[in-house]
């Protein structure tokens, strides 16, 4: 029976690339085509580290851990994982009432759960969106990447960290408008999956976030753009909401054959993006967010038609809170004081296969909440971690 199913989804995958009748010049052709990629990273860091999926995805080192006197987080780690191997079907079919449409699904083996070893390996949804577009406007209704990840302005770098927690991370069940032209307005009405907010429901608090943004330029040139979010979310049923707002801003330009891309977040209660971020109680019982800044910028190039560089940088502070807090529940459980990242790349491309080595160089300095809400780092050594990542990776 497994077999006879085996074949089936092969032949099913295959009659994809037809269209289902003869297409004309007034009706496009229904079809799906496959494409993706197979990766494999080989890790080995300095020092025990913050992370998910058995440290795939690397976020800080983790913090001092005194065992009679000895730090039992100063210990190396080496592992080879190709979880983030990645299947995507583009779709393409007729025009809806004048507008034409597209989609696509998209999943890799990176699983559902950080924790636990169970769920690594297991096929999981990123991207699963329908579009339609004429002249003027892009409606976007799916899953698809948060607003504050822009798609032209992100880290190219090869871990799949992407530069967390300096650059937002994030995909979103959402309602996103995108008009056309030089200057594009982005207007996105989303909720939480995967990527929630710590300690609180956003569906339950009775509305979606909110995100609008100004995007202007083009990515052949020079590309700049600003926007605001701002999100409601619930603690517990039967208590009030705790509401936060955020801002983002970004370009991206060429210098010479070099590519420079940056970007600022400023924001409260940014856990969903993966971001130093949280809320918290005051003694009165009202909710408290905490703010945080933070920034990456990005050079990377070509040398010749088969080697590329570049080298990322990021910086991000945790602003605290302002006053006492009796509770809190953040990103990072709001220990970070600031980090920063340094990581430079070097990679050998040739036909549709890329061999990349990049150095990752991290450090943060934890401390602990004081009395007036702010971050208390007296006594408490910073801590870094270098991950050297060597990947090999074929598109497809």
């Amino acid at each position: 029976m497994r077999k006879q199913l085996s074949i089936l989804l092969i032949l099913l995958l295959g009659l994809t690339y037809y269209s289902y009748g003869q297409a004309t010049d007034a009706t496009p052709a229904f079809g799906v085509k496959w494409n993706g990629f197979v990766k494999t990273d080989y890790m080995f860091d300095t020092r025990q580290t913050t992370n998910s999926r058995e440290g795939h995805f690397m976020i800080l080192p983790k913090p001092e851990s005194l065992v009679n006197g000895e730090d039992v987080n100063d210990q190396t780690n080496f592992n080879i994982l190709s979880i983030q191997s990645r299947l995507r079907a583009g779709i393409t079919g007729p025009d809806f009432f004048g507008m034409k449409t597209s989609g696509a699904i998209e999943a890799d083996f990176f699983g559902n759960s950080g924790t636990g070893l169970d769920d690594v390996n297991g096929f999981r949804l990123r991207h699963a969106f329908v579009q339609l577009s004429n002249d003027k406007i892009e409606i976007l209704m799916g899953q698809f990447w948060h607003p504050m990840f822009v798609t032209s302005v992100f880290p190219d770098v090869y871990s799949f960290n992407t530069g967390v927690p300096f650059a937002p991370f994030s995909r979103n069940p959402q309602l996103r408008l995108t008009t056309k032209g030089k200057v594009k307005f982005i207007g996105v009405l989303f909720t939480e999956r995967d990527f929630a907010t710590r300690g609180a429901s956003v569906s339950q608090s009775g509305m979606p976030q909110l995100h609008a943004q100004l995007q202007l330029g083009s990515v052949a040139n020079t590309l700049g753009g600003f926007g605001v979010n701002f999100k409601s979310a619930r603690p517990a049923l039967g208590v009030d909401n705790v509401t936060s707002t955020a801002f983002i801003g970004y370009f991206r330009t060429k210098l010479g054959k070099a590519t420079w891309k940056a970007e600022a977040i400023y924001g409260q209660n940014m856990s969903d993006i993966l971001q130093i971020s949280g809320f918290g109680t005051a003694a009165n019982g009202d909710y408290i967010n905490n703010d945080t800044f933070s920034a990456w910028t990005e050079f990377n190039a070509d040398f010749s038609e088969t080697m590329e560089w570049g080298i990322f940088g990021g910086y991000s502070k945790n602003g605290g809170f302002g006053e006492t807090i009796t509770y809190t529940n953040g990103f990072l459980g709001n220990s970070v004081e600031s980090a920063f990242r340094i990581a430079p790349r070097i990679g050998w491309k040739s036909g549709k296969m890329k061999i990349g080595i990049e150095g990752e160089f991290s450090s943060a300095q934890y401390g602990s909440i004081d009395t007036d809400g702010g971050m208390k780092t007296t006594g408490v050594d910073p801590v870094s971690n270098f991950r050297l990542l060597t990947t090999a990776i074929y598109n497809f």
